[in-house]
């Protein structure tokens, strides 16, 4: 793979590109304020065809490459704003031309006659991304963040909802620029408070270029939350409700913005207040103290109550034209409460029950998260920008669980033995980061550069506690701190050039990592302290080539890094009942990722990728067995090892189109091939290979009278879960009705998710004398009600993307 990866940079780096000009400048209003992200058109002058485009920056900076030698003139538009045509430009090759400043008048007057019936598409691939327009689609009202993933080309979530991109299972998600600072579990939870109508769009970036930090082998999913863009004050308000099986659901936001040409004022809130049912079915098979294989059919429903709040709020101080000052706040509350009812049949394989292990479980917790992020940007016309963050962050949960354990006669219900437990967790996680981003034209092309300075620090308490006689003794032997710190330094640099149509970028990344565990108990282990330190060079390249209007090919190479999750390093055990526990390792090991990508799109639409990517060390959940219990029962445990290696081929393909001018079709077929390779010993070897095909397609269909459907459906056939199970096909549909009412101000919608009741997950381990057959599934069946009301200015301004440094360290946590 080194090799290849040599040969790839070399090829990129070739001299490919024949002489052409440049031309740059700079869009702004009748106010002195950057018209962002202004259309662009270079026109010939004789006819008036279209020969380059570009779209300018949030600054309103734009710059037109790869032009040949002759006369033009320049068309820009925008929205909300007239058009504005120059003077005819001559244009030799070889030039870099910076264009006078351009205005461009309000056109909000002539605005007010016009009716917008446009809607985004639903999915949007750009050169270096694929993004998925949330408010593009009718079923995602009433869902949540983690149930619009599941609609994203290529993502999918495995049976702990764990997210994978491509078959890949190193996928950072950002919120809005910056990883939500979780660990996998706390994730998905808040990604299930998240509601859709708080996110624009989902974006899909599975080869980023060296700005981006290393982490992640399977790329980046940035969940980009709505901000208003419209002058005045403005907002929305939602209201939704939802009935699963059992329990209903309610949720509520509301949206405030206020923009002037110095500042813009923003915030958000939501709330979600929901029981929810799920359920999880464990059969296990493993030989106990008396060498007899034993069976193990734990059956458990879960019952939860939880209280979510979710708040951001921010700022952006417009200085001048080139300079930009703002400070974002967010924070997350939680509490849950969770009864868990298990029942576990116990018996000699082929014989009847011989007792039954009751183990009724009730968790409390809580969970508080803020961040705070002061960040400046400056942009001039030449092409000069320079952005710097600066983010605190502290986390804090704790959980209260108790844990009973009860064996009986399964015949009498006489009880045989009983042994109760208490475990208080207590977790305080603080980040601390620093980058700064810069970038300049040179040599007809862009250099940019940067660095990044990150700091965490997580303390994990746990007391385990022994239940006698109704009361809590602390058990020492059992009970543990664990403190661990982390410090990652990089600098990145990387040039960027086009040259008619060809354009190549290459990148390079260098991170110095830190890291110490300290883990203080009563009992000695051979895992108490572990530090490391290790330096590391990321390469990144990429070559574009657009023969003509309708096609372009592209081709990338990129080599990334997973550190653990701080979580996963915690050498805890934690008890789901006596005979089941999790437990973390100090000792994991980084894995690394190189990846080769190449891409074609036609028209703008049809999108076509092959990949293939390489892991080494790679690490994921192993169910094991262990020692026996104090009776000579056998217990079981799940941990994270490194696995040898894991190798994905994937090929992925998408392509929206329109059956009529009423009709339109979304689809996306993705297909890969996985491989886990693993040898821990005699009768401990992993040897997993999956050819999974994964399938969605979304109907949206207007309707007379203001009324709009859509259909969607999606399928998975059988893959891999972690390192050791199989999974089987796994599918579901949703159906939606929209109604526009008050003026067009307000929507209602109409929502049933799996109609058919087969979103359950179901799949078989065996591995080192353990054998399980796990399932489980929740409420995926739904109704659901939501009403949307938009009110305020509707005078349209760019808004500012906000983007903060806890890149890679919160989506660890």
């Amino acid at each position: 793979m080194r090799r290849l990866s040599i040969l790839f940079l070399f090829v990129l780096s070739a001299p490919l590109f024949a002489q052409t000009a440049t031309l740059s400048g700079t869009v702004i209003d009748a106010r002195q304020q950057a018209v962002s992200f202004a259309t662009v058109a270079l026109l010939s002058s004789s006819d008036s065809t279209l020969a380059k485009a570009a779209v300018a920056d949030a600054s309103g900076v734009y710059s037109v490459v790869g032009v040949r030698a002759g006369n033009y003139r320049l068309r820009v538009s925008g929205v909300g704003f007239t058009n504005s045509i120059s003077e005819v430009v001559a244009v030799a090759n070889g030039q870099t031309i910076t264009m006078p400043i351009i205005i461009l008048a309000d056109a909000s007057q002539s605005l007010k006659a016009v009716t917008i019936t446009a809607r985004k598409p639903l999915i949007d691939v750009q050169p270096d991304k694929l993004v998925l327009n949330v408010e593009g689609s009718l079923t995602s009202a009433g869902s949540s963040a983690l149930e619009v993933l599941q609609k994203a080309p290529g993502v999918l979530l495995d049976p702990n909802d764990n997210i994978m991109l491509q078959g890949k299972n190193g996928v950072r998600v950002f919120i809005d620029g910056k990883p939500s600072p979780l660990s996998p579990s706390d994730l998905s939870a808040y990604l299930r408070t998240l509601q859709a109508s708080d996110i624009e769009a989902v974006e899909i970036i599975t080869q980023p270029s060296a700005r981006y930090d290393a982490q992640g082998n399977a790329g980046i999913i940035n969940i980009r939350l709505k901000k208003n863009k419209n002058f005045g004050t403005n907002g929305t308000a939602t209201l939704g409700f939802a009935q699963g099986k059992y329990y209903p659901k309610f949720n509520s936001s509301i949206t405030l913005n206020n923009r002037t040409k110095k500042a813009n004022l923003f915030m958000n809130y939501s709330h979600r207040n929901a029981r929810d049912w799920s359920f999880v079915n464990f059969y296990r098979r493993q030989s106990g103290a008396d060498g007899y294989l034993q069976f193990f059919d734990q059956k458990s429903e879960s019952r939860s109550r939880s209280l979510n709040h979710n708040a951001r709020a921010g700022a952006d101080f417009f200085l001048n034209r080139k300079s930009t000052v703002g400070i974002l706040l967010d924070g997350t509350l939680r509490d849950a409460t969770s009864a868990t009812l298990g029942r576990t049949p116990i018996g000699i394989l082929g014989m009847s029950p011989t007792s039954l292990l009751v183990a009724d479980n009730l968790n409390t917790s809580q969970r508080a998260n803020g961040n705070a992020n002061l960040n400046y940007r400056f942009a001039d016309t030449t092409g000069h920008e320079l952005s710097v963050d600066a983010d605190l962050g502290q986390h804090h949960s704790n959980n209260n669980a108790f844990q009973p354990n009860q064996y009986l006669n399964p015949v009498t219900n006489q009880l045989l033995l009983e042994r109760n437990y208490r475990m208080l967790t207590e977790t305080n996680i603080s980040l601390r980061t620093l980058k700064a981003d810069y970038s300049q034209k040179l040599a007809g092309g862009k250099l940019s550069a940067g660095f990044k300075f990150s700091s965490v620090k997580t303390d994990n308490g746990f007391n385990f506690y022994d239940i006698i006689d109704n009361s809590d003794r602390l058990n020492t032997n059992r009970s543990n701190q664990f403190v661990y710190t982390e410090n990652v330094n990089a600098v990145y640099g990387s040039f960027e050039k086009q040259r008619g149509k060809w354009n190549a970028q290459l990148g390079l990344r260098l991170e110095d990592t830190r890291s110490n565990g300290q883990l203080t108990s009563a009992t000695k282990q051979a895992d108490q302290t572990v530090s490391r330190h290790y330096l590391n060079l990321f390469p990144s390249a990429g070559l574009t080539y657009s023969p003509n209007q309708n096609n372009r090919w592209n081709a990338t190479f990129s080599r990334r890094i997973d550190r653990p999750s701080y979580q996963s390093l915690n050498p805890f055990e934690w008890k789901t009942d006596e005979l089941t526990y999790q437990k973390g390792n100090a000792f994991l090991r980084p894995q690394y990722t190189s990846t080769v990508q190449v891409s074609h799109t036609y028209k703008y639409k049809l999108t076509t990728s092959l990949s293939y990517s390489d892991t080494q060390d790679y690490f994921t959940e192993i169910t094991d067995t262990t020692k026996l219990s104090s009776d000579g029962r056998p217990q079981n445990f799940i941990t994270t090892l490194n696995l040898a290696n894991q190798r994905v081929l994937s090929l992925n393909v998408s392509y929206p189109f329109s059956i009529a001018k009423w009709w339109n079709v979304y689809s996306n077929v993705s297909a890969y091939r996985s491989t886990n390779r693993a040898n821990f010993g005699a009768g401990r070897t992993i040897g997993l290979t999956a050819n999974v095909l994964s399938l969605y397609m979304q109907h949206t269909i207007t309707l007379p009278h203001k009324w709009n459907l859509e259909l969607s459906g999606y399928y998975t056939s059988p893959s891999i879960w972690g390192g050791t199970f199989k999974n089987r096909r796994y599918w579901g549909t949703n159906v939606g009705v929209q109604r526009k009412i008050l003026n067009d101000r307000g929507s209602l919608v109409l929502t049933v998710t799996d109609p058919f009741n087969r979103q359950q997950w179901r799949g078989i381990s065996q591995f080192g004398g353990l054998y399980m057959d796990a399932s489980g599934g929740y409420e995926s069946r739904q109704i659901r009600v939501n009403f949307t009301y938009a009110f305020g200015s509707s005078q349209v301004k760019a808004a500012r993307q906000r983007k903060t440094g806890l890149e890679d360290e919160k989506g660890r946590l």
